[in-house]
């Protein structure tokens, strides 16, 4: 599908990087990655696959399929979108209640609290497909996940002591949820139309989940459950280097398990460190040309 589906937007005067086709098309940088690694290196494992395509069939019902006919597909009854906000919303009121009251700020919510609020997501999602990535958009675009009244470098600390036991719980009865959290992240994190500060707060908390998630014990096993691939998210944060993704990259290589995510993606890591403008034409295809070059000896 993918080569079609790129090769239709190609101009015949200047041949685009697939990278650069995909991100026109709002398809996910990690499909490409995907096709590249079975092409180039080998054949990922027959879960990972599965998985990847439950994410492409999710893309083209999202992106293609559902506007075929909106009126014959069009649901009747669509979930309560403020319903979801004004759970997500009282889950952080409550939490926040907790740590105002306590002297103890890694003390956990109570297990049955976060088991309702779950509940409550996960039926208003079981009745409707496209609920999931409405708590999603809640919880990213909608900056819930990002702490507003705190310092920079406790805002992680306070995030996850409010979030962390939820998000896990979505991400074990949906497993779908991880991927679209951290591809949503991804997405705002390199969408090109917001201006790069030194205060943008909300990018600099959404570079700390997906560092948290792709890095932390705490997320390792749910990760793995997902199927989340490290060298997809550092692929697509060199391919679109700024002041957040490439320290981004940089310390997922650095904390990858695998030996050869550390010795491949180290030396263009550092690259972009050097210099941010590595995001220009001709870098992009440096960097493209690498790893057609040196993926044929990666075993992933």
């Amino acid at each position: 599908m993918q080569p079609g589906l790129l090769d239709s937007q190609q101009d015949a005067a200047y041949k685009r990087s697939m990278y650069d086709l995909a991100k026109e098309l709002g398809l996910p940088a990690s499909f490409v990655e995907l096709r590249h690694e079975a092409i180039h290196g080998e054949l990922p494992s027959l879960i990972v696959l599965r998985q990847a395509a439950e994410r492409v069939l999710r893309w083209l019902w999202d992106d293609f399929w559902r506007h075929l006919d909106e009126d014959r597909l069009s649901e009747p009854n669509p979930p309560d979108v403020n319903k979801i906000k004004d759970i997500l919303q009282a889950h952080v009121t409550e939490r926040r209640n907790v740590l105002n009251a306590s002297q103890n700020k890694d003390e956990k919510i109570p297990l049955q609290q976060v088991a309702a609020t779950a509940a409550s997501l996960l039926e208003i999602c079981n009745a409707r497909r496209q609920a999931l990535a409405e708590v999603v958009q809640a919880l990213v675009v909608g900056a819930m996940l990002i702490p507003t009244n705190t310092r920079a470098q406790s805002m992680m600390e306070e995030a996850c002591v409010i979030w962390d036991q939820l998000l896990q719980q979505l991400a074990a009865e949906q497993r779908q949820f991880l991927s679209l959290l951290t591809d949503k992240m991804a997405a705002q994190l390199i969408a090109p139309q917001h201006v790069q500060s030194p205060n943008d707060t909300f990018r600099e908390g959404i570079s700390m989940w997906l560092e948290h998630i792709y890095t932390s014990r705490f997320w390792h096993q749910a990760a793995k459950r997902s199927g989340l691939d490290d060298m997809a998210i550092i692929s697509t944060c060199l391919q679109n280097p700024n002041k957040w993704t490439v320290p981004l990259a940089s310390s997922i290589t650095q904390r990858s398990n695998r030996e050869q995510v550390q010795q491949f993606f180290g030396p263009l890591v550092a690259e972009a460190q050097e210099d941010l403008d590595f995001g220009t034409r001709a870098a992009k295809e440096r960097l493209e040309s690498a790893i057609v070059r040196d993926s044929d000896g990666f075993d992933g």
